[in-house]
């Protein structure tokens, strides 16, 4: 006679799993062109469930790499800060709203909701002779399109929507309208969003293609931490001969459920299996363990490997100015700084003057012209090009500089010959 136990210390679904809420993520409407308007709610929603920012910015804290490397893009697209040589363009970078943070603060924000989301909101706050401008980051995760198309709706919790009466609904008329307060200003929010074929609502982060690859990610780091939780303990099956009767077998689960009963989740899965002797005198065998799937291990650490390595190819971006790699030439200075040069032509600039160009149209709209506003964008390591003028070596290095001064209207490669010269010229004063 053969009697089997089942003991199972943890749930069929583990509380962090349920927590990450990993699947949603995957049902991304094919389109968000509406037909129909009149079947949709007073809001365009953002993902099927119009909980695709949540689960956006729930990997972005979850998944440590993929974060690493929003972060790490935000960074290097901001640069050291921005600048301008403008009286007024200067004011405004040193005070662009009434909460006394420079505009590379709320730049930064803007930035991180571009990368992470796919959107990012600024709203404008000026008066009707248009004599000042303020700018406030919106948290993209709480910005949804009305079906008019002409308004922003920004709540604190979707999930607790109530409709139109919510009274902590706050619609704002989206750029170029601008609609009155109850400060008595004008407000207007304005949406960057990047381009995605048949969203004509909301844009799509450009990772999202690899998404997968951020949940495998995330869900392997859940397995590891388990695995280490566990004390690597594999789930499988614990043989127990000489288990001779239902009365043996109910107090032998007993004692093994005061053990596993103790060590809670860590226990693992077991599967108990009793079995009795086959005649008197005749063992049926030794106790022994059998474990499950214990050569997937292997696999699970590929995956996690393999998975980490892809985040870096579907966020567009490069080993060396990467947090995590795994290649050992990427702290090589050379390969460095090719690569933030190739970063700088197709990934940085390019979204800098994104940025750029939507100021300059939006902020004119409240009286203020933009001029000579630029980036201050500074390689993870020096190297002086030699086609440089000595003001724009200054300048890049974060030092004062004078375009007028005959001495740093100079190539830097003119220089060259003089060591005291070059030292003299870039050096800090």
């Amino acid at each position: 006679m053969s009697t089997k136990r089942t003991h199972n210390s943890q749930p069929s679904q583990s509380p962090r799993f349920y927590e990450f809420s990993y699947s949603p993520v995957l049902d991304l409407v094919d389109t968000d062109v509406i037909l129909d308007p009149s079947n949709l709610k007073v809001y365009v929603p953002f993902g099927i469930d119009n909980a695709l920012p949540r689960q956006l910015i729930k990997l972005a804290r979850e998944v440590p790499v993929h974060r690493a490397i929003l972060n790490s893009k935000t960074n290097y697209i901001l640069g050291q800060g921005v600048q301008s040589s403008d009286p007024a363009t200067a004011s405004f970078l040193q005070l662009p709203n009434n909460q006394k943070e420079l505009f590379s603060v709320t730049l930064k924000k803007l930035c991180f909701d571009y990368l992470t989301f796919g959107n990012c909101f600024y709203e404008l706050v000026t008066n009707k002779k248009r004599s000042f401008v303020f700018v406030y980051h919106q948290d993209a995760s709480r910005v949804r399109l009305h079906t008019d198309g002409k308004q922003a709706l920004i709540h604190p919790n979707w999930d607790l929507f109530r409709g139109n009466g919510d009274k902590h609904l706050k619609s704002i008329s989206l750029f170029p309208e601008f609609s009155a307060g109850d400060d008595g200003l004008l407000h207007s929010v304005v949406h960057v969003k990047d381009y995605e074929p048949e969203f004509t609502w909301y844009g799509i982060p450009s990772y999202f293609a690899g998404i997968r690859n951020v949940i495998i990610s995330g869900l392997t780091n859940i397995w590891n931490q388990t695995r280490l939780e566990s004390s690597f303990a594999s789930p499988g099956i614990l043989v127990i001969p000489g288990v001779n009767s239902e009365a043996d077998a109910a107090a032998l689960d007993a004692v093994m459920q005061q053990y596993l009963g103790a060590l809670g989740e860590k226990s693992g899965q077991v599967l108990f299996q009793y079995r009795a002797d086959p005649a008197p005198g005749v063992t049926a065998g030794e106790v022994k363990f059998v474990p499950f799937l214990r050569e997937t291990d292997g696999h699970w650490l590929d995956l996690h490997t393999q998975s980490e390595l892809a985040l870096i190819t579907i966020h567009n971006w490069f080993p060396s100015l990467t947090p995590y790699s795994d290649m050992k030439s990427s702290f090589e200075s050379g390969r460095i700084l090719n690569e933030y040069e190739v970063a700088m032509a197709t990934v940085i600039k390019p979204i800098q003057q994104v940025f750029h160009q939507s100021l300059q149209t939006s902020l004119a709209a409240c009286g203020l012209a933009l001029k000579d506003f630029e980036f201050i964008n500074s390689p993870p390591i020096s190297r002086i090009n030699p086609m440089n003028f000595v003001w724009e070596v200054r300048r890049d290095s974060g030092l004062e500089f004078d375009k007028n001064d005959p001495a740093q209207q100079q190539l830097v490669l003119q220089l060259q010959n003089s060591f005291s010269s070059v030292n003299k010229s870039i050096s800090i004063p």
